[in-house]
């Protein structure tokens, strides 16, 4: 009877086992649920395996995390308005959103302690002003101190200009602004929503297509994630056509190459520019291109290389005079002039090899400042002994620091563009 106890209680065990591990591979438990109305109870599995689906993707067991606002990205927009003295003021928002099409109105909630909510309520006006990533420091910067304490305009050197529809300041600097009036207020709870008509939209010229659609690409507007400020990514496919893909007949007018990355994507689009703004290149951004450079590989690693970086006016302008292919040095705010270091360089013919490394990070330059949004084009100093000897003379360089070339770098106008320089005619198979 001890026996048959025993192996009754195993068995016991076992069925007990088998069902707890049945009930948490369905989503039991308290932290896990499946909505009700998910799927009918009364559909057959056949109907849902026949369903047009993307076989990469897979319903995935979900889990309540609560009330939570997790639609991403989020904009990262800064809203200017005047305060009942006149005084311009921004702060960044992200609870904002195209509210209507007909007439077309942004919604922006904003809390009732912050200054901008007062603004906005004695003037019934406001601006949205739209960042490109290089402004990210100061739209972080806009949304954490108060408009009471400081001028922030003045504190961050942007520029109040007042909207030419309503009375409201927006950022000079920012690549897009949006002047609104208000027409609704709505209170929320934590946030006040102001709906605000839009009047005018202004975007900077070089941004534009011929139809004045907006090269969001070469805007490169920020977004806010949770917990980070992000860039703009890569093009996927154009809304009102990628649907085609699905519809028996139809097929859509863009289809994305599913191969391009970003770095691909710096390679095919890195131009040679010689127009440049008078925007400044910062310190930052010289080290940082100096950096990529001196990733490049280098034969023996002996990384024979030295790199001047110019933010001078007064010594790219004498580059510029005295290098016959280097005028755009007169436009250009910085320059790097990529030197070899002889006294780096190994022994023998191998000598010889800098010139390898050296223009290996040249193009490491190039790339680096087209990716972050400048533009760039080098113009040749050695072999000419001539250029090299003029050059040296204007940096002061050592007799063994030979300038193999000069990098003009800035902010790129916008007139000069990528070449399509593929020629099947140049690749070769195996053998000539």
């Amino acid at each position: 009877m001890q026996n048959k106890s025993t192996l009754l209680n195993i068995v016991l065990a076992i069925v007990i086992v088998v069902l707890v591990i049945q009930i948490t591979q369905r989503g039991g438990g308290d932290s896990y649920h499946q909505p009700s109305d998910s799927f009918s109870q009364d559909t057959p599995a056949t109907e849902l395996q026949n369903t047009t689906v993307n076989t990469s993707r897979s319903v995935n067991l979900k889990k309540s995390v609560g009330v939570k606002g997790y639609i991403m990205p989020k904009p990262a927009l800064v809203i200017g308005s005047y305060s009942k003295d006149g005084k311009p003021d921004i702060m960044t928002a992200a609870w904002t959103g195209i509210a209507s099409s007909d007439p077309l109105s942004i919604a922006v909630s904003i809390r009732e302690s912050r200054q901008t909510y007062e603004n906005i309520l004695a003037t019934g006006c406001f601006t949205v002003n739209v960042p490109s990533e290089k402004f990210v420091v100061e739209t972080d910067y806009v949304g954490n101190i108060s408009g009471r304490d400081e001028d922030k305009f003045q504190k961050l050197g942007l520029t109040p200009v007042k909207g030419d529809y309503v009375n409201a300041p927006y950022i000079g600097e920012f690549p897009v602004v949006i002047e609104c009036q208000v027409t609704d207020t709505i209170h929320l709870g934590s946030h006040v929503q102001f709906i605000g008509k839009v009047i005018d939209t202004k975007v900077d010229a070089d941004l534009l297509y011929d139809n004045d659609e907006v090269n969001v690409e070469k805007l490169k507007p920020l977004i806010l994630g949770e917990g980070f400020y992000y860039g703009y990514g890569k093009r996927l496919a154009k809304p009102f056509d990628i649907y085609k893909t699905l519809v028996e007949g139809k097929e859509p007018s863009y289809k994305p190459d599913l191969l391009a990355n970003e770095t691909l994507a710096t390679i095919f689009s890195r131009k040679s520019v010689r127009h440049y703004t008078s925007e400044k290149v910062s310190n930052d951004q010289l080290t940082l291109m100096v950096k990529a450079g001196m990733a490049a590989p280098t034969a023996v690693d002996k990384r024979p290389w030295a790199f001047v970086a110019i933010n001078n006016r007064a010594v790219l302008d004498q580059l510029a005079e005295s290098l016959p292919y280097a005028k755009m040095l007169k436009q250009a705010t910085a320059a790097i002039v990529v030197c070899g270091d002889l006294s780096k360089t190994a022994e023998g013919y191998r000598k010889a090899y800098w010139i390898q490394d050296c223009s290996a990070a040249t193009e490491n330059i190039l790339l680096a400042t087209e990716s972050i949004g400048l533009g760039a084009v080098w113009t040749g100093v050695h072999p000419d002994q001539e250029k090299e000897i003029e050059v040296q003379k204007i940096l002061n360089l050592p007799d063994d620091k030979i300038p193999l070339n000069v990098i003009a770098i800035g902010y790129p106008t916008g007139e000069d563009q990528p070449k399509d320089k593929w020629d099947e005619n140049n690749l070769h198979w195996n053998q000539w």
